[in-house]
């Protein structure tokens, strides 16, 4: 079968597709097919609207899209990466995959790492670590940052700067001490705006204590160099790690300070597992697979536009946040590795923290039009010794995704509402829908590794998507644009000018410099 045809046949089962409900009472099974448990996660798919028909007819398009092969050829090292001519070896981070060469590299930058962390627990000189960075160099170290407090005092206080906005600095520096706080500025390549002025920021805070008190973690040693860092302060990592996907590498130098090497390294661990997991697992009991898979059928069968994640744990709050830029960014494209219109691809990605939405965007996730599907996110484990709070917070995860699923018809609130002078016009405001989808991930806990283990299986989620959609995952073209007309604004504003704009940006920069002449 071609790919249109696996996408016809999948479109005929959803014309054919049964109340979730139904399925639970005809499909005997459902559980045993439709959740799988991989380590200390255990990912629920019952509550999609897919029976085990679609289900099997999506695996037959993954084999039918050639994801083993790609998925042979990613782990191999091959240049998967076909814009930019790269191969695509985070995993080799985790030490799995990659060349001896690279092996090699990293373990050796490893060592490093802890040996120049545990120096600087050890001497005790510093207390604060201020982390500039933005996008991959700053959502993955934050993210990582606030889910080790579950299980982890940090030796340093941490602080990270990320946006040009003035205020980002200015919060990351509040109440430190120049004398007693080293600086780690993250960039792949340098010349990030927002990083290179918060950098700059930061050097002119430290003062006299901006030579010893600052290091870099970069691809571009010569830029690092030349921003004023000594050789022996900067820290490597390699072109074939994209920014997203880069908190595995030095990026994350300043987790291991504050948070120390062994809770780093048994973070590499759990996403080696389910690297393992995905590399040797048939598509028919793949984890990643399955994720995947389901968000294809949501968007590309059920047009979905887009996909919550709502984490019923405070500490990984910044996972939809995290997710924006892995799915988005990577799967973000208009156009196939082949040059030609893609179709429908990645849908939008949102959310916030459970149980702050439901006081929020619940009401539109129930009753709105069209809603989307949402990804529930738990931590069974209670880690912050309140069993209360934890199980008033479970209960509400459990009970969401239930209800999006049930709904409430219209003949119950009738019955509930029965004798009232406005039935008519109250019983359908009050009336849910139901046949909601949703998946319930549950982690044991809230460890390094579990952590690990979670944003591995989105990373090979989103692989598995653009294999899919026969779309790049490893450029971001559509970063570009945008920075290079912001450097030309910036540069007309530093001289007074106005270039060549459209009437809306030209009085735009006008009313500014009028603002700033008054």
């Amino acid at each position: 079968m071609t790919r249109d045809e696996h996408f016809k046949r999948l479109e005929d089962l959803a014309g054919q597709a049964v109340a979730i409900t139904e399925l639970f009472k005809t499909e005997p099974a459902r559980i045993a097919n439709f959740v799988i448990t991989e380590g200390p996660l255990r990912a629920d798919f019952s509550k999609q609207a897919i029976s085990e028909q679609a289900r099997q007819a999506l695996l037959s398009l993954a084999a039918g899209c050639h994801l083993e092969e790609w998925r042979a050829k990613l782990f191999a090292g091959d240049k998967v990466n076909t814009s930019e001519d790269r191969a695509v070896l985070h995993m080799a981070l985790r030490v799995v995959g990659g060349s001896r060469t690279v092996q090699k590299e990293v373990k050796a930058m490893r060592k490093r790492m802890a040996d120049y962390a545990n120096a600087i627990r050890d001497a005790g000189k510093f207390k604060n670590i201020v982390h500039i960075g933005i996008g991959g160099s700053d959502l993955g170290p934050r993210l990582v940052a606030d889910a080790f407090e579950a299980t982890s005092e940090p030796a340093l206080n941490l602080c990270f700067a990320e946006n040009v906005d003035g205020a980002s600095v200015n919060d990351a520096v509040k109440g430190l001490k120049p004398k007693d706080t080293l600086a780690i500025v993250v960039s792949k390549s340098f010349g990030t705006q927002e990083t290179k002025m918060n950098g700059e920021a930061v050097r002119g805070w430290l003062g006299k204590y901006a030579a010893s008190n600052m290091i870099a973690v970069t691809a571009n040693r010569g830029r690092a160099e030349d921003f004023g860092i000594s050789a022996e302060n900067i820290f490597d990592f390699w072109d074939w790690v994209g920014g997203r996907y880069s908190v595995w590498s030095a990026v994350g130098l300043s987790l291991q300070i504050a948070y120390g090497p062994d809770a780093f390294d048994q973070f590499l661990k759990g996403a080696a597992a389910m690297d393992m997991h995905f590399r040797d697992q048939p598509l028919q009991e793949n984890l990643p697979v399955m994720l995947a898979m389901t968000g294809i059928w949501n968007r590309n069968v059920l047009g979905y536009t887009s996909q919550a994640v709502i984490p019923y744990s405070r500490r990984i709050r910044k996972f939809p946040a995290f997710l924006q830029q892995l799915e988005m960014e990577s799967n973000g494209k208009r156009i196939t590795r082949d040059g030609h219109e893609a179709g429908l691809t990645c849908p939008i990605v949102w959310g916030d923290e459970g149980t702050n939405g439901q006081h929020a965007f619940f009401q539109w996730l129930h009753q709105g039009t069209p809603g989307a599907p949402v990804d529930f996110v738990a931590v069974l484990k209670d880690h912050e010794n309140r069993p209360a709070h934890h199980a008033a917070l479970l209960a509400n995860c459990f009970a969401q995704s239930e209800a999006l699923m049930l709904g409430k018809p219209e003949y119950k609130v009738r019955e509930e509402l029965e004798g009232h002078s406005e039935i008519d016009a109250l019983a359908p405001q009050k009336t849910f829908p139901g046949n909601r989808p949703s998946t319930t991930i549950t982690l044991d806990d809230l460890s390094p590794f579990a952590l690990g283990h979670l944003i591995a299986l989105y990373e090979h989620k989103v692989f598995v998507q653009g294999v899919i959609w026969n779309v790049n995952s490893f450029d971001q073209w559509g970063v570009e644009l945008g920075k290079v007309l912001a450097s030309t604004i910036l540069s007309e504003m530093e001289k007074g000018e106005t270039g060549d704009h459209d009437p809306s940006t030209a009085a735009l920069m006008e009313l500014l410099s009028a603002h700033h002449s008054s």
